[in-house]
């Protein structure tokens, strides 16, 4: 066992909670609850974590295909010099590896049916990383601060006068960049508040925890008293304290009440507050976006895409209003012989409502053509349903034209004192990201304990 103290970023010591704090109802047992209910119990805070999965972890789940940890939902610790979680995984005792896949990847084109030069790829990456984000203050004087990701797109791109391949592969490219962070359509995002977060320092890509996300949340969960399988369903709150309701009718009462379940379930009306929660709040949860990215996951026998010079694979689809679709082998990240394929909002209708062999299919024909070769039978398939789980509803947040950065912030407010909220939604400073979502965990435990940085033990 190891401690250590957290302050979430800031030294500042939320208030608007009333009453003695003597027992906390926590709602869903992800990185956010599990961090405020590992706080609370060091400070020796009675406190319950109520899930409605069969498992901890929320949108961090790792899976097992035949021995290899894969995660299916949040994978890397982007930029992790300075992030709080990587101290968290360090202070575990959790190696992390480097996980940037662009120095080794290819690309292909379904459109024109050939591989990319390497100068061509490298092209398409200084758009996305480097020229497109570089030009936002200019784009913001052109079009307005109201305008979306898919005006700046449109425009950035036709200035630079490409030929019609060259065209539709930089609007493919930078569409992946948007959907990739944004987990949405390019005109569901704010051109205003793209790459608002407060950022780290070291590669975007980072590090990933060895044994996948699993091992991270195994660390922080050791001895909290979490019950699974419990749906919850209303959570009334009044100047006595809480009493929050599960789908068996089973009640459980507290001096309040900590919610982190995702913003898509938010959007769905799940869980009931009584009294409702004030209309800005409302008004906040509607404005924001909250979309979808999917991951497949093959486990082979060997990693036949390296051996034909292909270690990760960025594909141009045929369609052009489709962004890239990512194909990462894990193999390069010490994750064995298994292919990743990230399927991004706009694509992700491949996938949805169909079996994980149907879903192999459809990834393996794309790969297939890109090598050049068919590719062997999976040992093993993976998939995620992030968007039609109810417990989840989507992927993560996201700031479309017509919201702000204020209504995550917002929705980080207590209600009546004793309702409190936390996950990546809460906050605006790393939205999206699960530190951010750490980062609201540790906020909402230093706002119980009013201390200004919280003990927080791991196994």
């Amino acid at each position: 066992m190891a401690e250590g103290l957290f302050d979430g970023g800031s030294p500042d010591i939320p208030g608007g909670i009333v009453g003695p704090v003597e027992r906390v109802v926590i709602i869903g047992a992800g990185i956010a609850g599990l961090t405020v209910a590992n706080a609370l119990r060091q400070a020796d805070v009675d406190c319950v974590v109520l899930e409605a999965r069969d498992r901890i972890g929320g949108r961090l789940h790792t899976v097992d295909l035949d021995g290899w940890p894969v995660d299916l939902g949040g994978s890397w610790i982007h930029m992790p010099v300075g992030n709080p979680l990587r101290r968290l995984a360090d202070q575990a005792g959790i190696p992390c590896r480097q996980a940037d896949p662009l120095p080794e990847a290819v690309a292909y084109d379904c459109g024109e049916g050939r591989r990319l030069t390497p100068g061509e790829l490298a092209g398409c990456l200084d758009l996305q990383f480097q020229a497109f984000p570089a030009a936002q203050e200019a784009l913001l004087g052109e079009l307005g601060p109201d305008a979306s990701m898919a005006e700046a797109i449109d425009s950035f791109v036709k200035a630079l006068g490409l030929a019609a391949p060259a065209d539709r592969r930089a609007r493919q490219a930078l569409q992946t960049d948007i959907e990739g962070e944004s987990a949405d359509r390019a005109d569901r995002q704010s051109l205003r508040w793209m790459w608002h977060e407060l950022e780290y320092e070291g590669g975007f890509f980072g590090d990933m925890p060895s044994g996948g996300y699993a091992t991270m949340i195994g660390a922080i969960a050791d001895e909290i008293d979490v019950r699974l399988g419990v749906e919850v369903t209303q959570v009334a709150h009044s100047a006595d304290g809480v009493t929050v309701r599960d789908s068996s009718g089973r009640a459980e009462d507290g001096t309040h009440a900590v919610v982190t379940v995702p913003l898509g379930v938010l959007k769905k009306g799940s869980p009931a507050f009584s009294p409702s929660l004030p209309t800005d709040r409302t008004a906040a949860i509607e404005r924001l976006g909250f979309g979808h990215l999917e991951k497949v996951a093959l486990l082979f026998d060997r990693p036949f895409w390296r051996e034909a010079g292909a270690p990760h694979l960025f594909i141009f689809p045929q369609q052009p209003d489709e962004p890239m679709m990512w194909v990462l082998g894990c193999d390069a990240f010490g994750g064995g012989p298994v292919l990743l394929a990230e399927i991004f909002h706009s694509a992700t209708h491949h996938i949805r409502g169909k079996n994980p062999a149907e879903c192999a299919s459809w990834v393996l024909t794309t790969v297939a053509e890109a090598l050049g070769s068919p590719c062997p039978a999976p040992k093993a398939v993976a998939v995620s349903s992030w968007a039609d789980d109810p417990y989840s509803a989507g992927a993560y947040s996201h700031i479309p034209p017509g919201a702000t950065p204020a209504d995550a912030d917002l929705l980080g407010e207590p209600v009546g004192g004793r309702l409190l909220f936390a996950g990546e939604h809460t906050q605006s400073s790393r939205l999206v990201y699960t530190d951010g979502a750490m980062a609201s965990g540790i906020r909402e435990a230093k706002r119980l304990l009013h201390k200004a940085g919280v003990q927080l033990k791991t196994s």
